[in-house]
């Protein structure tokens, strides 16, 4: 069953205004994942022969990238060389299962509860907009203000949401199969290449004794090995509640996933000027009442989310800038 929306917990930085202002979401390297089996696939019962017919092709000096392929070897495990972007799926009918009910979840992903979580239609697609107007500073009361953050890099967000091409392919919609929802497994095991493939490859590929370095050796020989997909869904059950879904692309870069944002939730310890900045963001890209708006809060001590007016936030407001780090 498709989700009724997807959602991404994050911190209250430059990449959640990409988001909300480019429709654009990271990919981020597994490589900086806090679970070391997280889209890892096992290298045990790597073919020793490969190995040792490489021992006596690979000149002098260039053992040193055998040495390199056998260490990676020996630790049994390695993360593939894609990027991913995680989401939660929300069903509206399993409300005692929300993943945006659940407190570990903005501890987690949103700095204890001082992030937001934003919303993604698979039904709708992304609109891009006139951008000059938006952008423009206001001067409203005593000087609200719109500064634009800059990028890693040195490049300028206002910059990168005026050039940048916007394609409106939605990737999370249940037609596309970009859109990977991850399997939880009681008896958790890592995905293992078809090694037969591997040694074909070592057979039948002349680039792969002339690899420059261990690594891209070492992705030479598994190419077409491993189903990326399978790698990518595959989780232990402790991580069921966040019942997860996965785009999978280049890695370290922010790309366009063409999902309508469809809501904003605002954590229980998100600042007031976090809240009056991202709610001006919202009010000028899209419009009053355009975007649904949530605030978490406790009601009979229990975690609630409870609508959020944008003028709550607009009418208090003196100051709509913030600064991140």
């Amino acid at each position: 069953m498709q989700p009724d929306e997807f959602i991404k917990f994050r911190r209250a930085d430059e990449k959640s205004i990409q988001i909300l202002t480019t429709g654009e979401c990271y990919y981020s390297s597994p490589e900086n994942f806090n679970d070391p089996l997280d889209c890892a696939h096992s290298l045990e019962g790597f073919p020793q022969k490969i190995l040792i017919d490489l021992e006596s092709k690979l000149r002098k000096e260039k053992l040193g990238i055998l040495h390199g392929l056998g260490s990676a070897i020996s630790e049994k495990l390695r993360r593939i060389d894609y990027g991913v972007v995680s989401f939660c799926g929300r069903h509206e009918a399993m409300e005692n299962q929300d993943p945006i009910l659940c407190p570990n979840l903005w501890g987690h992903y949103a700095e204890n509860h001082k992030g937001i979580c934003i919303g993604f239609s698979p039904k709708n697609t992304y609109d891009t907009f006139d951008y000059s107007d938006a952008l423009k500073p206001q001067s409203v009361e005593n000087g609200r203000q719109f500064p634009v953050p800059t990028q890693p890099g040195g490049s300028n967000l206002l910059q990168h949401i005026t050039t940048r091409p916007h394609i409106h392919e939605n990737l999370l919609s249940s037609t596309n199969d970009r859109i990977i929802q991850v399997k939880y497994s009681d008896q958790f095991k890592l995905p293992t290449p078809n090694w037969d493939k591997v040694i074909e490859n070592y057979e039948n590929d002349e680039t792969i004794i002339n690899a420059s370095s261990s690594s891209e050796m070492l992705s030479k020989l598994l190419n077409d090995s491993l189903d990326v997909k399978e790698v990518v869904s595959n989780k232990h059950k402790n991580w069921k509640n966040e019942n997860e879904y996965r785009l999978f692309g280049n890695k370290n870069l922010s790309q366009m996933i063409g999902a309508e944002i469809s809501s904003v939730t605002f954590g229980l310890n998100t600042p007031d000027n976090v809240v009056r900045y991202i709610t001006s963001i919202i009010a000028r890209f899209y419009g009053i009442n355009s975007i649904s708006l949530y605030k978490m809060t406790l009601i009979s001590g229990g975690l609630s989310r409870v609508p959020f007016e944008i003028n709550d936030a607009m009418l208090s407001s003196s100051q709509s800038s913030v600064t991140f780090q």
